[in-house]
């Protein structure tokens, strides 16, 4: 039995609306060129265990959580500056984690700050929204 993988080149990109719908910006699809039927047959049985890309991470529907606190007092940070570009970046990794269902809007007293943390690809440089809660993890 042998595999041969190769990486795929064509990349898709954004929609119209701006939303990534696979993870070839980061990930790229790896294309199997060959795979012995026993093989393939159970890939193809399970396919459902695998992500489809990055935003594909499951769900579990339980009560919401409950965090207690050692102060009663909300947690507000300010917004970090960024640039255009980043602020562009940061809005469409927030737009794809809202129509994925892994964030929700709300309306709180308490927030934090929204940064980039910047990743070397061989490629290109890759970027991922991250939140700052070190304010709030100091009260918990």
């Amino acid at each position: 039995m042998s595999l041969h993988i190769q990486e795929n080149t064509n990349n898709k990109g954004d929609n119209q609306d701006g939303i990534v719908n696979t993870s070839e910006e980061i990930f790229p699809p790896l294309i199997v060129k060959e795979l012995s039927p026993p093989i393939l047959s159970l890939v193809s049985e399970y396919s459902h265990v695998f992500s489809k890309n990055k935003y594909d991470v499951g769900k579990i529907r339980m009560e919401s959580t409950r965090i207690n606190l050692t102060s009663d007092l909300p947690v507000s940070q300010r917004a970090y500056r960024t640039s255009t570009a980043e602020e562009v970046e940061i809005n469409k990794q927030i737009k794809n984690l809202l129509v994925a269902g892994l964030i929700k809007e709300s309306n709180s007293c308490y927030s934090s700050p929204v940064t980039l943390a910047h990743k070397r690809d061989e490629m290109k440089k890759l970027s991922c929204a991250c939140i700052d809660y070190r304010k709030l993890n100091a009260i918990c």
